[in-house]
C-alpha cells in the first residue's frame, strides 16, 4: 500500500504544472513564429532539406534576375534596331533609303547643285542617326558594346575632313591588305625601290635593315601569256590585191564581198562593213569569222597601246638593272617562267610592313570582337565546365550584342566598305564631290549607284541579323517563365517543410493553455491553506 504524503503530491503537481507550462509556451512560440522548427537540433532531417531548398531558391532567384536583365537588354536592343530598320527598309515606301533611291536620280544632274547639297545633308543625318541609335544604353552599360559595356562602342573621328567610324577604338573599315605572297601565304613579296627582284622575290638575300615594303594586288590583274598575246596582237584579216582590208557586207544573213574602194560604186552609208579574220597561217577559219570595222580598229588601238605589265629586275642577270617582266603562276605567286603576267592599271601600289601589320591587327581585332568575343551568364542552363576547365557554351547564355554584327565591318572584294555608316558617308562624299553647275560623269554616277546597291545589301544583312535576334529573345522569355515556375515550386516546398498549419497550431495552443489553466486550478484545490490565508 502506497501512502500519499503532502510532499509527494506537491512534487507531482509541480512536475505536471511545469510540463503544462512548457507545452503552452511551445505552442505559443509555434503560433507566433509560424514555423515547424527554429533550430537544426529540433528537426535535423527537415532542417537539412530546408537548407538545400533555400540554397536552390537563392540560386534560382539570382538566375532569374540575370535572365531578366538580359531579357530587358534585348528588348532595348530591339527598340534601337527597329529605329535603324525603318531608316534602311527597302520594302515600305516613305523610308529614307527608299526616298534616296527614288529621288537621287533627279538630284544628280541638278544644275545649281542645291539638290546635291541637300542630298549630302540627308545622307549625313542618316548616318549620324544610325550611330547615335547604336550607342544607346541599358542601365549603366551600352547595349551594343559587346563584352565591354562600359565604354561607348561607336565613335566618329574626322580624318582630313572625312568622317571615319571606329568601334571600341578600331576603324570599322579595317581589312587585311591584299598583298602578294608565296603559295603558303606566310612569305611576303618584298619590294625594293618600287621593284620586285624575280631572282629574290621574298628578299631572302637583302641586307639587314633594308626597308620592308609589300606589293599590293589591288590594281593588278592576272592574265596568261597566251591571253595577253591574243588580246594585244595585231588583228590578222584578209587583204585584197591592193593590200587593203577586203570588205564584206551582210545581206539576208550572208556575207558578200564588196568591190574595192570605188566612189562610183560605194555601198549605202548605213552599211556595216566587215573584215574576215584569218588564222595565224593566213587561212580562213571554219566556219569563217568576221569582225566589224569598229572592232578591228579597237584591236588595232589596243595593239598599239597595250596595257602596262608589272616590271621588275633580275639581280642574277648579267645586267641586273635592266627591267624584266615579273611572271607569276595562276595564283599570282612570283615564279620564273610562270606563264602569267600582272596587268597594272596604274603604277604598282606598295604598303610598308608596319602599315600592313597595323591593318591586319585591326582586322583581326574586329573579327575577334564579332565572332569570338563572348560573355556568358548563368540563366539556369547548367553553367558547367568541361574537363579542360572551359565553360560548356550550351550551359550558359551569351549576352554579348556587338553592333558590328548588325552594321557590318571590313571591306569587300571591290575595296568598298561593308559598314552601313561608312557606305552612307561615302555616298555623301560623292554627292559633295561634283562641282556646282556640272553634271555627274558616268564613272561617278556608276560608283554612286553601285554603292546604293551595296547599301541595300548591307540593309538586307541588317534585317537578317535583326530577325535572328528574335530567337535569343524568345529563349530568354521562355527561360524566364521556367525560372519563375521553379521559384514558386521551391517556395511551396520550403513552406510545406518549414511553415506550420495555423489551424492546427492555434488549436494546439488553445488546448495547451487550457491544460495549463486546469493545472493551476487543480493546484488551488489540493494545496492546504496557510495561517496567512486564514488571517486574510
Amino acid at each position: 500500500m502506497i501512502r500519499a504524503t503532502t510532499g509527494g503530491v506537491m512534487r507531482g503537481y509541480r512536475k505536471n504544472l511545469m510540463s503544462s507550462f512548457i507545452a503552452s509556451n511551445k505552442a505559443r512560440e509555434t503560433v507566433l513564429t509560424q514555423r515547424n522548427f527554429n533550430s537544426y537540433a529540433e528537426a535535423p532531417a527537415d532542417a537539412a532539406r530546408a537548407f538545400r531548398l533555400r540554397m536552390s531558391r537563392l540560386t534560382v532567384n539570382s538566375q532569374h534576375k540575370i535572365n531578366e536583365d538580359a531579357y530587358y537588354k534585348y528588348q532595348g536592343a530591339f527598340s534601337c534596331l527597329d529605329s535603324v530598320s525603318k531608316l534602311v527598309d527597302t520594302q515600305n515606301g516613305g523610308t529614307q533609303l527608299q526616298t534616296l533611291k527614288s529621288t537621287t536620280q533627279k538630284m544628280l544632274n541638278d544644275p545649281t547643285g542645291d539638290a546635291r547639297t541637300q542630298l549630302a545633308k540627308v545622307l549625313d543625318e542618316m548616318s549620324q542617326t544610325i550611330v547615335q541609335t547604336m550607342n544607346q544604353k541599358y542601365g549603366d552599360s551600352f547595349i551594343f558594346a559587346g563584352a565591354d559595356g562600359y565604354n561607348v562602342p561607336f565613335e566618329v573621328k574626322s580624318e582630313n575632313g572625312v568622317n571615319r567610324l571606329y568601334y571600341r577604338g578600331v576603324p570599322v573599315d579595317a581589312a587585311e591588305p591584299n598583298v602578294m605572297k608565296d603559295a603558303t601565304g606566310e612569305k611576303f613579296v618584298r619590294v625594293v625601290n618600287g621593284q620586285v627582284d624575280i631572282n629574290d622575290p621574298y628578299g631572302d638575300n637583302l641586307p639587314a635593315g633594308t626597308p620592308v615594303n609589300y606589293l599590293k594586288m589591288d590594281n593588278l590583274t592576272i592574265i596568261s601569256k597566251d591571253e595577253y598575246d591574243k588580246l594585244y596582237a595585231m588583228p590578222n584579216v584578209e587583204l585584197d590585191a591592193n593590200g587593203q582590208c577586203k570588205r564584206y557586207s551582210k545581206v539576208d544573213g550572208e556575207f558578200q564581198a564588196i568591190p574595192p574602194m570605188d566612189p562610183d560604186n560605194a555601198p549605202p552609208e548605213d552599211t556595216t562593213i566587215y573584215y574576215q579574220r584569218l588564222q595565224a597561217d593566213g587561212t580562213s577559219f571554219d566556219p569563217p569569222q568576221f569582225i566589224t570595222t569598229d572592232q578591228y580598229n579597237e584591236e588595232v588601238d589596243r595593239h598599239n597601246e597595250p596595257a602596262a605589265v608589272l616590271m621588275g629586275i633580275d639581280s642574277g642577270a648579267a645586267n641586273p638593272a635592266d627591267p624584266v617582266i615579273v611572271e607569276v603562276d595562276k595564283d599570282g605567286v612570283p615564279t620564273k617562267n610562270g606563264g602569267y603576267y600582272l596587268l597594272v592599271d596604274d603604277k604598282p601600289q606598295v604598303i610598308s610592313q608596319e602599315d600592313y601589320d597595323t591593318a591586319k591587327l585591326n582586322a583581326d581585332k574586329l573579327d575577334y570582337m564579332v565572332n569570338q568575343e563572348k560573355r556568358f551568364v548563368d540563366i539556369g542552363l547548367g553553367f558547367k565546365e568541361n574537363e579542360n576547365g572551359n565553360l560548356i557554351e550550351s550551359s550558359g547564355f551569351n549576352e554579348c550584342l556587338n553592333g558590328l554584327t548588325f552594321l557590318g565591318y571590313g571591306m569587300d572584294e571591290d575595296g568598298d566598305p561593308k559598314n552601313m555608316y561608312s557606305i552612307v558617308q561615302r555616298l555623301k562624299e560623292i554627292a559633295e564631290s561634283v562641282p556646282d553647275g556640272q553634271d555627274w560623269s558616268d564613272d561617278t554616277y556608276n560608283e554612286f549607284f553601285g554603292l546604293v546597291g551595296k547599301l541595300e545589301d548591307a540593309a538586307s544583312n541588317f534585317k537578317t541579323e535583326y530577325t535572328n535576334m528574335d530567337a535569343g529573345t524568345l529563349k530568354l522569355k521562355n527561360n524566364l517563365d521556367i525560372l519563375e515556375d521553379s521559384f514558386y515550386n521551391l517556395d511551396e516546398q520550403t513552406a510545406n517543410l518549414e511553415d506550420v498549419n495555423m489551424v492546427e497550431a492555434i488549436s494546439s495552443f488553445i488546448w495547451a493553455e487550457y491544460c495549463y489553466n486546469a493545472a493551476l486550478k487543480v493546484g488551488n484545490s489540493i494545496l492546504s491553506q496557510s495561517l496567512m490565508d486564514y488571517m486574510s
